[in-house]
């Protein structure tokens, strides 16, 4: 890769200034609000390079599993472990996907930064006030029941909690999938940007703005030794989680337990909130981006927006209506996300890159 490859780079940065802005915009506005509140805890001086770490970490198990299924399904080689060796030195010297996907890989560690930081804050900002009302509203949606009671016969049996505990934390293997093929391998265009704009516009409105207006904790932090409120509908609900704990591991409870301590602390990296489902408007988002894939990946995402709604609920993360406005939310942010990226790839800035990246040759 030489100077033909900084050029690129340069046109792809150019296209894709939007993300970058976004970005740095909520940057600016978590230094803005630790000027207003002085008890905001800031984070550590290192904490860009863990996202980073932790992220490439991910991304690059994600590339690894999808270029191994891949091999296996089209090539079948004598020697896979050479060919997928191969494979991944093909991907990482593809200079057009490199130079589309590193500007909103950058975008992406400074987005998640921030937004990790001011989700952490977010007592400061607005104390845990709307448990309660949110437990009202699903009685009343719900027929007189609480979602989690409705769901209980059918997913209450310790094989079943296992099995959707799995799923649910499989969401982060989805997100970074979702996030390698829109970064580095789909064309630039309209889809991709859009995809883009939605996932950090949901995060940044509905995981920051809605996150401290509608302050809430969860179901699992409802009763005694969290928020206190009493008295407690989800004790039974937390104390199947518990026995099941006892027969197979049961990680969320575990990941409950860590976001407590870390909140009594008053860490900044504490990320206890509830309203909105930022783990069901993101499935959706990934559903709704899927328009072109293979047909049972399309069906896989769609079921997943269905295992993660119900996975919120039986694991005690979150109240239905949680994940009823995110994916309101979501929505709206898809259709003025489609809006916005249809008039950008229509600047001249974009038309240059989209020219220069299928004129590129793949090695520069």
């Amino acid at each position: 890769m030489g100077a033909g490859f900084g050029r690129l780079l340069w046109l792809s940065t150019r296209a894709q200034a939007p993300l970058l802005g976004i970005a740095l915009a909520f940057l600016a506005a978590q230094h803005g609000l630790a000027l207003v509140y002085p008890r905001m805890t800031m984070p550590a001086g290192n904490s860009v390079l863990l996202v980073l770490a932790s992220t490439l970490m991910t991304l690059g198990l994600v590339l690894v599993t999808y270029l191994f299924v891949r091999m296996a399904l089209s090539q079948r080689p004598k020697h896979p472990v050479q060919q997928l060796l191969k494979n991944i030195w093909d991907f990482f010297r593809n200079a057009p996907a490199m130079a589309l996907g590193l500007p909103v890989f950058v975008s992406l560690v400074i987005f998640v930064s921030a937004f990790a930081n001011v989700k952490g804050n977010i007592p400061v900002f607005q104390p845990f006030a709307w448990d309660q009302t949110f437990d009202r509203w699903d009685v009343a949606l719900h027929f007189g029941r609480r979602p989690w009671e409705w769901l209980q016969p059918l997913l209450g049996h310790w094989p079943v909690t296992f099995v959707i505990n799995v799923l649910y934390n499989l969401w982060f293997v989805v997100m970074f999938g979702v996030w390698l093929h829109y970064a580095f391998m789909a064309l630039p265009g309209v889809e991709r940007t859009r995809f883009f704009l939605t996932f950090m516009l949901l995060w940044m409105i509905g995981g920051g703005l809605f996150a401290v207006l509608f302050s809430s904790a969860g179901p699992c932090f409802y009763g005694a030794g969290h928020l206190g409120l009493s008295p407690d509908p989800y004790a039974d609900l937390m104390a199947h989680l518990r026995r099941a704990d006892e027969i197979v591991p049961i990680w969320a409870l575990d990941v409950q337990a860590m976001l407590w301590r870390l909140h009594a602390a008053g860490s900044a990296e504490a990320s206890v909130s509830a309203m909105p489902s930022m783990h069901n408007g993101s499935a959706l988002l990934f559903a709704l981006a899927s328009g072109g894939w293979p047909a049972w990946i399309r069906r896989f995402l769609w079921v997943y927006v269905g295992v993660i709604f119900a996975g919120s609920i039986h694991l005690g993360y979150h109240y239905a209506v949680d994940g009823y406005f995110a994916w309101g939310l979501t929505l709206v942010l898809w259709w003025a996300a489609g809006r916005m990226a249809r008039r950008w790839e229509a600047t001249p800035a974009a038309l240059r890159f989209s020219r220069a990246f299928v004129e590129s040759p793949a090695s520069l």
